[in-house]
């Protein structure tokens, strides 16, 4: 039995890893990632600059937006500088030398350089104002279609959009022919909303710095726990070694869906091709049909394992060489991310979450496969398993609020969503009674797929059925359903 099943699945992982597909989708998923995150930036650096300006008789409305727009290069330039600190809502020495630069003066660039960061780095701005070529809406026409140019300090170029405040009905009207690009007139509809604040404010002779005042006097919540063996009136402070459990958990939930949604297509596919080019025929001469099913599982199993160790070798050695760069604090962070990782109460879960939701998984798309000659055919059944792995996906977005939400609680009581979502609730320490209740669930719920699977795989490898008569066997189930003869 051992040496069968050996020798199947040596056959099958060797058949996969040779394969140029495969190398190609393990280099090009982490460039796919990194387009993904970087093309936002990518993004608005490549678009070209676009020109506007404001016609209106006085000069408030325009103060308005051109504060508005340089707060906006401002938040960007905060974010860049220190993303973590943004984040958590936490001050800095890095953001508060960048205020202060700011405060004497300096640009946005200069400001930003003067906290440590590379000005090459900011981004491009997106809308330069220029001033008005004319002075009414119908005489805009010409500037807008690009019949007449304006100059600009790259040149004559066309005008992107011009904001027109009306004095008869003292509307802001917004004239531009494209209508997809919406930073220019959400910008607007923000400086005006500042510009009425300031007007309601002067009403009752109020400053704006008052309420830049108050928000610095504001005082900090922080969050605080009691630890095991502290006293009940000693509070300590959360730190990130508290917050990266949760962290780690949701990235662990989301790379066992990926691997599993990953993988389960090589079993698929190996199986549809095997059947239609009738080599399941030579396979069972030589090895028993549970054998068979293990080999190609543990070939599968040992594909995914690849994929895990070579990301996390590639990432540690990126890590490795970019930690000079690195700042402290997101090292620190990373540190504490490792720690809860490599904490037993949450790998040992997750190892055992993705076994066995890789064997549920697995042997379903492995049965299903059996069944069809062809792509078009495996699309009619994989439709529901693949909505079925869709839902732990969105759970994801419930975890980030509340791991520990009722809707999380009860969803992890289903086995077909206990591997991803046990891994959410890990953090939280749930009774050990109940991890060890939906691990035996999910054990007794793989263990009966198997059976079932392994059933399913011999009616379509051995004697041959299809979708057809997968659809005339729930046909019959439906009552009042009488058969065609």
């Amino acid at each position: 039995m051992i040496r069968s099943t050996y020798l199947v699945a040596r056959r099958d992982y060797l058949g996969y890893v040779s394969a140029w597909g495969f190398w190609l989708g393990l280099l090009f998923t982490p460039v796919i990632l990194g387009i993904f995150i970087l093309a936002p930036t990518f993004a608005q650096n490549a678009q070209p600059t676009r020109y506007y300006t404001i016609i209106e008789q006085g000069t408030d409305f325009t103060e308005a937006m051109r504060a508005e727009m340089s707060s906006a290069e401002v938040r960007t330039a905060r974010i860049i500088l220190d993303p973590m600190s943004i984040a958590e809502g936490e001050p800095s020495e890095t953001l508060a030398a960048f205020d202060q630069a700011l405060e004497s003066g300096a640009s946005v660039a200069e400001a930003f350089e003067a906290a440590g960061g590379n000005p090459a780095t900011l981004p491009r701005a997106d809308f330069v104002e220029v001033p008005p070529p004319v002075r009414t809406g119908p005489e805009l026409a010409p500037f807008l279609i690009g019949e007449t140019l304006i100059e600009t300090a790259d040149g004559p170029q066309p005008l992107f959009a011009a904001l027109l405040v009306n004095q008869d009905t003292q509307e802001i009207e917004y004239w531009s022919e494209n209508l997809q690009a919406r930073g220019l007139i959400t910008a607007a509809r923000q400086a005006e909303q500042d510009l009425q604040l300031d007007r309601a404010l002067a009403a009752v002779n109020v400053s704006r710095d008052v309420l830049t005042e108050a928000r610095a006097a504001r005082r900090d919540v922080k969050q605080q726990r009691v630890r095991s063996g502290d006293d009940a009136d000693v509070a300590s402070e959360v730190t990130q070694a508290d917050q990266a459990p949760f962290v780690v958990s949701i990235m662990m939930a989301f790379s066992l869906w990926f691997l599993i949604f990953s993988v389960i297509n090589y079993l698929l596919m190996g199986t549809i091709e095997e059947r239609s080019n009738k080599i399941f025929d030579s396979l069972l001469t030589s090895v028993k049909l549970p054998h068979l099913l293990a080999g190609k599982l543990i070939a599968v199993l040992l594909l995914a394992l690849t994929l895990m160790a070579f990301w996390g070798v590639g990432s540690s050695l990126l890590t490795w060489f970019m930690r000079d760069s690195i700042p402290d604090d997101v090292g620190t962070f990373l540190g504490s991310m490792i720690t809860a990782a490599a904490n037993p109460a949450l790998f040992v879960p997750a190892i055992i979450s993705f076994v066995l939701g890789y064997l549920m998984y697995g042997s379903m798309f492995l049965a299903l496969g059996s069944l069809c000659d062809t792509i078009q055919e495996a699309q009619t059944l994989m439709t529901p398993l693949f909505v079925m792995l869709m839902a732990p996906l969105a759970m994801l977005a419930f975890a980030v609020q509340d791991a520990d939400s009722a809707l999380i609680e009860i969803m992890a009581w289903v086995p077909f969503f206990t591997p991803f979502l046990l891994i959410l609730r890990m953090p939280t320490e749930p009774p050990i009674w109940e991890v060890l209740a939906q691990l035996g669930m999910m054990a007794l719920t793989t263990y009966i797929i198997l059976q079932l699977a392994t059933r399913v795989y011999r009616a379509g490898a051995v004697h041959g059925a299809g979708v057809n008569d997968v659809m005339a066997f729930f046909g019959k189930l439906i009552p009042g359903k009488k058969s065609a003869a």
